[in-house]
């Protein structure tokens, strides 16, 4: 498996208090406050339990946000030419939701009494003005197990799967998944727990895909 962070500096605040100041800001360079950390508590998890995880780190989207897919996707294929015994790419993200004004929207659930992040499946397929991702069902095939893997372990903790007529470089591997982890309303804390949570939710998946 490959862990890779189209957009790694996306991050969290650092405290469960609601407040936000004004130095807050939604991206950090310093991977362990990132999406570089929540990969590595993944690969970590699936190391552990014998499943080859390789976690890139590479900030695509630093220090210009535009062409970061652009730029992941070479990294992903420099890793798939190396490795070409990788079945699975996760790209890890964060998502941002506003309610309007300052106010931002917390993802936020509980789970054996801990507070979690919720994440969320983003898919994409073939349909409006992409045409070049023939394979995209195999992609959701391995997504909708995923989804119903999380829902039986981790109630709540998945909101619905997102599909969208995007590629998210996802056409490069048939295994290819993007995975949401919270909003930058969510804390370091939560979507940390919430990386371990899916962690597991990989290894019984896998487990039971062999």
């Amino acid at each position: 498996m490959l862990i890779v962070h189209t957009h790694t500096t996306e991050t969290y605040v650092n405290d469960n208090s609601g407040v936000y100041t004004e130095d807050y800001t939604s991206r950090t360079t310093d991977n362990s406050k990132n999406m570089a950390e929540i990969g590595r508590i993944v690969a970590e998890k699936l190391n552990n339990e014998g499943i080859k995880t390789l976690h890139d780190t590479t900030q695509h989207d630093y220090p210009q946000y535009s062409g970061s897919y652009t730029r992941s996707a070479k990294t992903v294929n420099s890793y798939l030419k190396k490795y070409p015994s990788i079945k699975i790419v996760l790209d890890l993200h964060r998502d941002a939701i506003s309610a309007g004004g300052n106010d931002k929207v917390k993802l936020v659930t509980e789970i054996n009494g801990k507070k979690a992040a919720q994440v969320m499946l983003v898919m994409g397929s073939q349909s409006g003005s992409v045409t070049n991702f023939p394979n995209w069902k195999e992609n959701l095939k391995l997504a909708l197990k995923l989804q119903q893997t999380m829902e039986v372990k981790y109630p709540t903790l998945a909101r619905p799967l997102s599909l969208m007529s995007k590629n998210y470089n996802q056409s490069l591997l048939n295994g290819s998944l993007l995975i949401e982890f919270g909003t930058d309303a969510n804390s370091l804390e939560e979507a940390k727990y919430s990386a371990e949570l899916v962690g597991e939710s990989l290894i019984t998946l896998l487990n039971n895909l062999q």
